[in-house]
């Protein structure tokens, strides 16, 4: 290892960008921000940005070492974003349909809004080996309240097995939006499985019978990512280090 002498918050984004081989525009894309931010970060025209976290995530660094530069001084070689075992794809929210229902069919579809995430291939949990996921979705409303909170991430796969009680996204023919609903059996027999699709928000109806003729279940909601406010935690590193 070799001892790095890395200053300023602008100096170690760059060192590390530069490290994993991105452009601004690259780094940029992958956190959700303006190539200018990684450019006013980078020249030392700002050093304060929400998108820190994201950054020090992005460049494989410790969020404390990239604002303070304590505790950090012998550099370790970054992982890249772009692994063997990762890939990017497009963040969708619930009114996305459309393109949700096309990018299960074909995975070059854009991201509506622009905003793409990196995500892993493997599910280490899986029995069957690897996996692809199939896409991320982010919650924009409150209807799925308590369980699931606007700004959450939701990562969904469309092949895995659903179970009793797993939470399902589901699309009716002929609405604007997404919905998640829980996957409910009612009887068992040699002739099939009778279920129903149940609210998440009690507020909210139910599926079943010839109803699910006209749902599609696009699929398991396998993880939940809850966001923590960047502002927030920027607010708290600071304080801490007066």
């Amino acid at each position: 290892m070799t001892e790095i002498s890395l200053p300023t918050l602008g100096a170690r984004v760059r060192f590390y960008r530069e490290r994993l081989g991105l452009s601004q525009d690259e780094l940029a894309l992958s956190v959700g921000a303006a190539q200018q931010t990684i450019q006013s970060l980078e020249s030392g025209k700002i050093r304060k940005s929400t998108f820190l976290p994201h950054i020090a995530k992005a460049l494989g660094v410790d969020l404390d070492y990239l604002l303070f530069g304590r505790d950090q001084t012998v550099v370790s070689a970054a992982q890249p974003i772009i692994m063997a075992t990762a890939r990017r794809v497009p963040l969708f929210t619930t009114c996305d349909c459309d393109s949700v229902l096309a990018f299960l069919q074909d995975q070059a579809v854009e991201s509506p809004s622009g905003k793409w995430v990196y995500m892993d291939y493997s599910l280490p949990f899986a029995g069957s080996g690897t996996r692809l996921f199939g896409l991320k979705l982010t919650l924009s409303d409150d209807a799925f309240q308590p369980e699931f909170r606007p700004g959450d991430q939701l990562v969904i796969d469309p092949d895995a097995m659903v179970q009793p009680s797993d939470p399902v996204v589901v699309y009716k023919s002929g609405t604007e939006r997404l919905d998640l609903k829980r996957y409910r059996v009612l009887s068992q027999s040699a002739e099939g499985i009778a279920y129903e699709l149940t609210p998440i928000h009690p507020d909210f109806p139910s599926f079943s019978g010839k109803e699910l003729l006209s749902i599609q279940v696009l699929g398991l909601v396998l993880q939940v990512r809850r966001p923590v406010s960047s502002r927030v935690r920027l607010a708290v590193l600071e304080e801490q280090y007066r």
